[in-house]
C-alpha cells in the first residue's frame, strides 16, 4: 500500500495517508490529510498531497505533534519533467 505522505515522531510513525484513505468509500478520515484525499482516487490524491503537504505538517505541529521526519512519495514531491516509462 503506497503511502503518499507519512510523518514520524520520536515514537515512530504518527500518521500517514495511503490507499486506505484515497480509495475510501466511507465518510470517516483519520489520517494526516485530514480528509483532503479521502475517496479522491490516487492521481487526485497525489496532486492534493503535492499542494497541501506543507500545510498538513504545519497543522500537525500546531496540534502538538513533535514531528521529526516526514516522507512524501516521489510523485507527490514535484511535477516530473518527463515520463520514466518506455519511449513512444
Amino acid at each position: 500500500m503506497t503511502a503518499l505522505i507519512a510523518v514520524y515522531t520520536g515514537d515512530g510513525c504518527a500518521g500517514r495517508c495511503d490507499a486506505k484513505c484515497y480509495n475510501a468509500w466511507g465518510p470517516e478520515c483519520n489520517c494526516i490529510c485530514q480528509g483532503g484525499n479521502h475517496g479522491a482516487g490516487k492521481q487526485e490524491a497525489i496532486d492534493n498531497t503535492r499542494e497541501m503537504a506543507e500545510s498538513w505538517l504545519e497543522q500537525a505541529r500546531a496540534s502538538g505533534q513533535q514531528i521529526v521526519h516526514a516522507e512524501l512519495v516521489i510523485g507527490a514531491q514535484h511535477q516530473p519533467l518527463f515520463s520514466l516509462g518506455g519511449a513512444p
